[in-house]
């Protein structure tokens, strides 16, 4: 199978600067190195918007998502483009709302499939404008993909859920997915309106305590069982899942996270299955790190996925 990189360099969704660098980091630190990984795939570099970043905000609930439409639209298509040509998209971000782009993309391929998403975050990313406490869109898009929308704490502005609609729609105007094809792993920080959606729907979790009792292999069959009326599967990566004494080249590390060698066990299994479609990688901020020591750790980890995704 052909391989594409994607950089999804938007940092838009963030609370702290710097995510948009990712990329840049990881060829650095290929370099350093002696990496070929970026020898393996051909490359898209999509144009971010985060010049919006320096402009007024007018959304205090979902900051600047004005500028997400065009960026997230661009990456829902380069998704799709790939796919449809059988090219793997692995995406590296910037921060997790370039979810919303590469998830919409891999539904918009395949519209008539079931799509299970594994997301392999600190945090569940659950809240929408109406609950969110820091109004930075990277704690939104799993709300935003199956359409949940929860009343809350804050009175977002009609501009705000008007956009927040638009992107809703990209690829395909539909959920992208059902609560019960959804799994987190290592999740372990989430606000009180986060869990009544998770127990609501009875969302899978498996924590980071369940994976080392059961073994990172058993959490991948597990996972791959839960989702087996899926078509099709998309793996979410954020290097919070990772434990901040790998790196804290993060914008939110959490304590009590994945080893090296259990978040390499878990991506190399969910890409061995063929149903696996798309890969996002995302967080890796080298503004907030020491020695780019953030992207050196997850370049060891993404190595081993090209040879088994080019073998498929």
């Amino acid at each position: 199978m052909e391989l594409r990189l994607i950089e999804a360099a938007s940092e838009i969704g963030a609370g702290k600067r710097g995510a948009s660098m990712g990329m840049a980091a990881l060829r650095v630190a290929a370099w350093k190195l002696g990496s070929e990984l970026f020898g393996h795939a051909e490359e898209s570099i999509l144009r971010d918007e985060n010049d919006v970043l320096y402009e007024d905000d007018n959304s205090p609930n979902a900051h600047h998502i004005d500028g997400l439409i065009r960026f997230e639209s661009d990456l829902a298509y380069e998704v799709y483009r790939y796919l449809r040509n059988n090219t793997f998209p692995i995406v590296v971000g910037g921060d997790h709302s370039i979810a919303i782009g590469s998830v919409s993309g891999t539904k918009m391929a395949f519209p008539n499939d079931r799509l299970g998403v594994v997301w392999i975050d600190a945090h569940a990313d659950l809240h929408s404008p109406w609950t969110t406490p820091s109004g930075n869109v990277h704690g939104m898009p799993l709300a935003l993909l199956m359409h949940i929308e929860k009343k809350g704490r804050n009175r977002p502005r009609v501009f705000t859920m008007d956009t927040w609609d638009r992107l809703r729609k990209i690829g395909v105007s539909s959920p992208k997915l059902l609560p019960s094809d959804l799994v987190f792993i290592a999740l372990r920080d989430y606000e009180p309106e986060e869990q009544a959606i998770i127990t609501e729907y009875g969302i899978k979790v498996i924590t980071v305590d369940d994976l080392r009792q059961r073994g990172a292999d058993a959490v991948v069959r597990e996972t791959l069982a839960h989702l087996s009326a899926c078509d099709r599967l998309h793996i979410s990566f954020d290097v919070d899942s990772l434990d901040p004494s790998i790196s804290v080249g993060t914008g939110t590390p959490v304590p009590h996270g994945l080893s090296l060698d259990e978040a390499s066990t878990l991506l190399s299994g969910f890409c061995r299955d063929q149903k696996t479609a798309t890969l996002d990688v995302v967080e890796i901020n080298p503004a907030l790190d020491t020695n780019n020591a953030m992207a050196e750790a997850v370049l060891g980890v993404l190595e081993p996925l090209f040879p088994i995704l080019r073998g498929r």
